[in-house]
């Protein structure tokens, strides 16, 4: 029996952190199971809850490269993987970005080699390896296409012993490898143009895994294994840095998407320069995705920095130029509220300090683009500032001062009145998936990319959807209360919480049940009652 052990993903092209499940742990049990054998899958977090590992085969899966902050699901610490391994008895082998580069202890800071912990390193594809591994070869490769056809296929089981399905689970789907500047080295800091030249999927094997995961029950989707969407099967890959997005394929893959009625189908990362550079095309793709995806939609832009001396110094894609005429096209397209109360599709920002170059001028110049691109009236759904991870033997000093005022600023001056226009007061999320108490509060999100981290200000029961109307605006997150209310079943703490109703007349309104209708409640409550029939139903 070989168990798999996931402990996480979070690369720059991959996201496998509750909700998600990333298809590496999918390739991985594919190929067990094509190899003849069986496999048992636990994740790290089942793991700190005590479940043991058993078989005679561990294989880890480790990928934490991107620091994040993370509502719940941690990826795997170093510590935990020394103490798992120096307790599992049988062989153990280690794959994923940590096999190739190391474990990420969160940005600015070195990583660190688990090489010594383990009997085998997978330095290509973890899959491919432990195929090789059941057949009684060590070899260090990559997946061949015919395999990952049918790996991704013959592993799609495993979501199943996932701890999120299938209500919650997003399944990370992988459109391409690789990276379409590989031939010049890419961004300094990145992974992925270690994968070599871009190998594309073909649309009808992405379609035909995402119709095996719908027949199992997965109902969300996001197409965020790669460096940028909008480069799928693009037009002279290898020839330019911004080769000409191909919409006739985008098309035919979100259009036989979308014909298996998944519940949300996203994306995730693009390439300012591409979008900026090919207008035409872009504007096209970014309907095609207005079209056919869900509200709540994100693009994340790759900028990393608006200091062109840095850009140049760390070979980064895009000028802010670039970057702030794709963050236009988007806007004009996308910026529509949906049905689930998120505007339809939105470009969010990554910022990366620590990176070459950079000294306290940096700051300023990224703070004023940002403030320009709020200043003309443009969305974004987030701006993602976090340093550098050191890959490639380098680093930068950051002054931790300097840096902590420009996110407090950034917060203050940008994302705050940024949510606010996004998400004004009293405006209605849908499936909100409530996953976790914090203190007397619970917390929750939609289900998708870059989800807004919702609060409710009291203790209800966890893991269900439900919809919320918003109170207040924070930083990254939103103050709401479970809407429409029910006057004659709802807790003192959440009659509490609805506007201009507090303690007292809280517990006026409980002592006064039932209400037969709005009349009963105008006796009651008088001039209240207006007010309370935004948030309320009987």
């Amino acid at each position: 029996m070989i168990t798999i052990l996931d402990g996480f993903v979070d690369e720059p092209s991959c996201l496998g952190v509750p909700p998600f499940i990333s298809p590496y742990a999918r390739y991985i049990a594919g190929a067990i199971k094509d190899a003849g054998e069986d496999y048992e899958y636990i994740t790290i977090e089942e793991w700190r809850g005590g479940r043991k590992i058993k078989g005679n085969i561990l294989l880890i899966l480790a990928g934490a490269i991107v620091p994040g902050k993370y509502l719940r699901g941690m990826p795997i610490s170093f510590k935990e993987f020394v103490e798992i391994c120096s307790k599992f008895k049988g062989i153990k082998i280690l794959g994923g970005a940590c096999a190739k580069f190391g474990f990420g202890q969160g940005g600015g800071k070195k990583l660190l080699d688990g090489r010594k912990y383990v009997d085998f390193v997978a330095e290509g594809d973890i899959d491919a390896f432990i195929y090789d591994f059941i057949n009684g070869e060590i070899a260090q490769r990559k997946r061949k296409v015919n395999e990952w056809r049918r790996w991704c296929i013959l592993g799609v089981e495993i979501v199943k012993q996932h701890p999120d399905f299938p209500h919650a689970l997003i399944a990370e789907i992988e459109t391409y490898r690789g990276c379409i500047r590989w031939f010049n080295g890419g961004c300094s800091f990145c992974i992925e143009p270690s994968f070599g030249r871009p190998l594309m999927r073909d649309e009808e094997d992405i379609i035909k895994e995402i119709r095996e995961l719908r027949r199992l029950g997965v109902a969300h989707f996001r197409l965020g294994c790669q460096s940028c969407f909008f480069s799928y099967k693009a037009k002279g890959i290898g020839k330019s840095e911004v080769p000409m997005p191909n919409v006739d394929a985008i098309k035919r893959l979100l259009e036989g998407i979308s014909k298996l009625n998944p519940a949300v189908l996203h994306i995730d990362n693009v390439n300012p320069a591409v979008v900026a550079e090919w207008e035409n095309e872009s504007s096209k793709i970014a309907e095609l995705i207005v079209k056919y995806c869900t509200p709540g939609n994100t693009a994340a832009l790759g900028m990393e920095s608006a200091d062109k001396e840095v850009i140049r110094r760390n070979n980064l894609n895009s000028s802010p130029e670039q970057v702030m005429r794709a963050i236009e096209i988007i806007n004009e397209i996308g910026a529509e509220r949906g049905d689930n109360g998120m505007p339809l599709f939105l470009p969010g920002i990554n910022i990366l300090c620590g990176l070459r170059g950079e000294n306290r001028r940096t700051y300023e110049i990224n703070y004023r683009f940002l403030k320009k691109i709020f200043e003309k009236g443009y969305l974004l759904r987030r701006i993602n500032i976090r340093q550098v991870v050191y890959l490639k033997g380098w680093r930068e000093k950051i002054d931790k001062k300097v840096f902590l005022k420009f996110k407090r600023r950034i917060n203050e001056e940008i994302n705050k009145p940024m949510l606010q226009k996004i998400l004004p007061r009293e405006t209605i999320l849908r499936d909100v998936y409530l996953e976790i108490h914090i203190g007397k509060k619970t917390y929750g999100r939609q289900i998708g990319s870059y989800p807004i981290l919702v609060c409710l200000p009291y203790k209800t029961s966890l893991n269900k959807f439900v919809d919320v109307k918003i109170l207040k605006q924070f930083y990254r997150s939103v103050l709401a209360i479970e809407y429409p209310v029910n006057l004659n079943k709802a807790s003192f703490n959440v009659l509490k919480n609805i506007p201009n109703v507090g303690e007292k007349r809280a517990a006026f309104i409980i002592r006064h049940r039932p209400y037969k209708n709005y009349k009963d409640i105008k006796k009651f409550m008088g001039e209240l009652a207006d007010q309370l029939l935004k948030w309320i139903k009987i």
